[in-house]
């Protein structure tokens, strides 16, 4: 059964991840508090691919307090995160665009850098 994002607090998280999702490899970034990016790599759709993230994001700190930003509200992904107790925010995928147009001089798609 599918578990779907829903909307949580951010106040007083140390650290954001943000999931670009793709089909067979995502980019995964991590921020600070102050919006520092901490650390970037993919993550494989796979179980495995998926343990591998939930034991990256655990260095991080309490799972509660480590909300993650992605473009789906529901899947595989989305299970495993939120099994795992992390805070799931769905963002429109029209919102990463209109963003990348307003801060990105050439405008010009990247999957970690979305």
């Amino acid at each position: 059964m599918d578990r779907k994002a829903t909307n949580v607090s951010l106040v007083g998280a140390e650290y954001f991840v943000g999931i670009d999702w793709a089909a067979t490899n995502h980019a995964v970034c991590v921020l600070d508090s102050s919006g520092r990016r901490v650390t970037g790599f993919g993550v494989e759709h796979t179980a495995a691919g998926f343990t591998g993230l939930i034991r990256r994001l655990a260095k991080l700190g309490e799972p509660g307090g480590v909300p993650v930003a992605i473009e789906r509200p529901d899947g595989r992904l989305v299970d495993a995160l939120l099994a795992a107790g992390y805070p799931v925010v769905a963002v429109k995928p029209n919102a990463i665009k209109t963003w990348r147009e307003g801060e990105v001089i050439s405008g010009a798609k990247s999957d970690p850098g979305d």
